[in-house]
């Protein structure tokens, strides 16, 4: 099996673990009348979940991650700018120390921004197109 496809298994199990932790929850609010509602959220890991993948995988990835944990707090380590475009929020390292912390896109058009510098570097796409 290839990196690659290891990836997209990793994230099929998260997916399939969501979905029965859910509907554990949901049977378990059942036996109780209805009214425990299944919980809602958690948190996703993410390490360089897309960095064996080719672009068009890599975009599928995303909109899977967007459409199962949306309820999720997403921590994601990434190199590929794309992956977290449509995040809430991006912190940037360099050397181990934080030196910003904002919206990726507002950042990606702020004059001086770090993370800006490294959108135009690597070209990194939107939805729209390149930034």
């Amino acid at each position: 099996m290839s990196a690659g496809q290891r990836q997209l298994v990793a994230l099929a199990r998260g997916v399939v673990r969501r979905r029965v932790r859910a509907r554990l929850a949901a049977e378990r609010g059942h036996g109780r009348g209805g009214q425990e509602e299944a919980p809602e959220g958690g948190i996703l890991l993410l390490d360089e979940v897309s960095s064996s993948v080719d672009r068009e995988t890599e975009r599928v990835m995303r909109e899977v991650i967007r459409a199962e944990f949306a309820a999720y707090t997403v921590v994601a380590v990434s190199h590929r700018l794309e992956m977290v475009m449509d995040y809430d929020r991006v912190v940037v390292m360099d050397r181990g120390e934080i030196v910003e912390v904002g919206e990726p896109r507002v950042l990606a058009s702020q004059a001086g921004s770090r993370f800006g510098e490294l959108v135009r570097a690597g070209g990194a796409m939107t939805g729209e197109g390149e930034l």
